[in-house]
């Protein structure tokens, strides 16, 4: 079964290249621990998220104004 993850604002479907966009965007010049107190996680969280190890939890999106919504596409083996 393949996942696919959209995280949505409204009607706007975004990717989660999209929504660490925004996050670096509202991070501007501040330090990665500075913006971390900011957004309420830990400097490491950030730091996870932006190397790709992580997915952004309910708490980032909700600092962004966005919320999180899973499209789940499934494929089937064909019987022999």
């Amino acid at each position: 079964m393949l996942t696919r993850k959209t995280y949505t604002d409204i009607n706007l479907g975004m990717e989660t290249e999209d929504v660490m966009k925004m996050l670096r965007d509202k991070q501007g010049d501040m330090s990665l621990r500075e913006f971390a107190d900011v957004v309420g996680c830990s400097a490491a969280y950030l730091s996870d998220l932006y190397r790709g190890n992580r997915e952004p939890g309910n708490k980032i999106m909700r600092f962004l104004g966005l919320r999180k919504r899973r499209i789940v596409e499934s494929t089937y083996a064909k019987a022999k």
